[in-house]
């Protein structure tokens, strides 16, 4: 063996070996009927769009598993069939976590419902183990301090300042920067945001929250502080910068804009304007106060020429989830099969249905959806997509056989599935004649907990 190769045999082995040591692990019991487990990143916390990093069968013990490398601390999604709940991961950490059992106020029938994991054996040191302990005492103080505001002012503005104090004492030696900023920012989110007379001004709160050069964009609190922070900046402005951010703006350029906000005091310097105009960006193509696709074009320049890396990548997330579909735009002509695009279904309400044959909640739900194509058909199209899988077993494809209607296999990573936001089984989306999304997700065909389902919606639209 030459030295080359040995050389390189031996970096992988390190590599491999750093990465196994670097692994998180998460052993867990879900008392969901759920089969698979999915686990997702968060990539950042501007966009809080969020990247697939595993799946996990839920075994006949209702049993599921997850081995993730990490290197930082970071938040991790897990979703199954209609709900989803979230955890801090750090490097080289077991978590052993249940997710409850549905309850009266969340029932297993609806869908995308957050919950709260129980956890099990977690370490003092672990970072879910100090955030849960720091938040139920800052909520408890809040609520014990709160009723005082109007009734006995000094008294609440003393007792804030004693918890910001007594804050301070418990944290600020803390050898775990993200805890301590997570702590940091969680108070000016709450005791600093109260309108009371005394309390900080902004720029007090720019002074202490926001003048450091660095930008933490992985601490999820400083992301919350800031977005409150820079909410609707653009009429924050004072007249002269205002103006030449419009100017700039009817104009398209990212690069007077960004230059007209860094005159501003509490911005500055060209990476915060550029951070500030990201956050400005998303408010707007939500809220809909300035055209989005001058959005869009502003958010495409800034991805291609920020010198600074974090913002390239968030720009880019930016740009995905500008894509995703909105209740109330036209969809795209998605391709469905090599013969078959969406738009050929124009003129027919459209019933989507997101399928996995494997999944029990799906396969109970069949026959409720075969009735209502049979009744109808004629106004409503229905269309089933389905994992794009090399074998499905007998019984799995019985169940496909069983569907008669325009039925397609779609990898994950498909436009459709992206920019619907189909994350879950089963799912419904429903889009009008002119296939602009009318509900995401829309009623499915067995009762809600409410005992709503899609066909009252369905009956009203053919008697109309």
């Amino acid at each position: 063996m030459n030295l080359n190769r040995y050389l390189i045999l031996i970096l992988i082995s390190v590599g491999l070996l750093n990465s196994i040591q670097s692994q998180t692990f998460i052993r867990g019991i879900s008392n969901w009927k759920t089969t698979e487990i999915r686990a997702y990143r968060v990539n950042d916390f501007i966009s809080e769009t969020e990247l697939e990093i595993g799946r996990s069968k839920v075994d006949s013990n209702s049993i599921f598993e997850f081995k993730i490398n990490c290197t930082e601390i970071e938040k991790v999604i897990l979703r199954g069939a209609n709900f989803y709940a979230w955890l801090y991961i750090q490097p080289k950490t077991k978590y052993y976590i249940e997710l409850p059992e549905p309850t009266d106020f969340v029932s297993s029938t609806e869908q995308n419902k957050e919950i709260e994991m129980l956890f099990f054996r977690l370490d003092s040191l672990d970072i879910n183990y100090k955030i849960l302990g720091f938040e139920a005492w800052m909520d408890e103080t809040i609520a014990d301090v709160y009723q005082l505001k109007d009734i006995h002012p000094e008294q609440f503005i003393s007792k804030v300042r004693s918890f910001k104090q007594e804050t301070s004492t418990l944290y600020d030696k803390s050898d775990d920067p993200f805890f301590f900023n997570y702590v940091k920012y969680s108070v000016g989110l709450s005791v600093d945001n109260f309108n009371i007379i005394g309390g900080p001004s902004k720029i007090d709160k720019f002074e202490f929250y926001l003048t450091e050069d660095s930008l933490l964009y992985k601490n999820p609190k400083f992301i919350e502080y800031a977005v409150s922070f820079y909410e609707k900046y653009l009429y924050q402005l004072n007249k002269d910068i205002r103006t030449k951010a419009e100017e700039a703006l009817r104009q398209g350029s990212l690069r007077l804009f960004t230059s007209a906000l860094m005159e501003d005091p509490f911005i500055q310097s060209k990476k915060r304007a550029e951070f500030v105009t990201m956050i400005m960006c998303k408010e707007a193509f939500y809220q809909g106060y300035l055209d989005r696709s001058l959005i869009f074009e502003f958010i495409i320049t800034l991805a291609k020429q920020s010198e600074f890396i974090e913002h390239q990548m968030i720009a880019s997330e930016l740009l995905n989830l500008f894509k995703q579909m909105q209740v109330g735009m036209k969809a795209p002509d998605y391709t469905l099969s090599p013969t078959k695009h969406f738009h050929q279904y124009k003129g027919k309400w459209v019933y989507l249905h997101h399928f996995d044959p494997s999944n029990e909640r799906c396969i109970t739900e069949i026959s409720a959806l075969k009735k209502l194509q049979l009744k109808y058909g004629n106004t409503f199209q229905f269309i089933t997509i389905y994992p794009n899988k090399e074998n499905y077993t007998k019984a799995e494809q019985r169940t496909l056989d069983a569907i008669t209607w325009d039925k397609f296999p779609l990898n994950q990573n498909d436009d459709l599935i992206k920019s619907l936001q189909l994350s879950s089984y089963p799912l419904y989306v429903l889009f009008d004649p002119n296939l602009i999304l009318y509900a995401s997700p829309a009623l499915s065909p067995t009762p809600n907990g409410r005992y709503e389902t899609i066909e009252r919606f369905f009956n009203a639209t053919i008697r109309q």
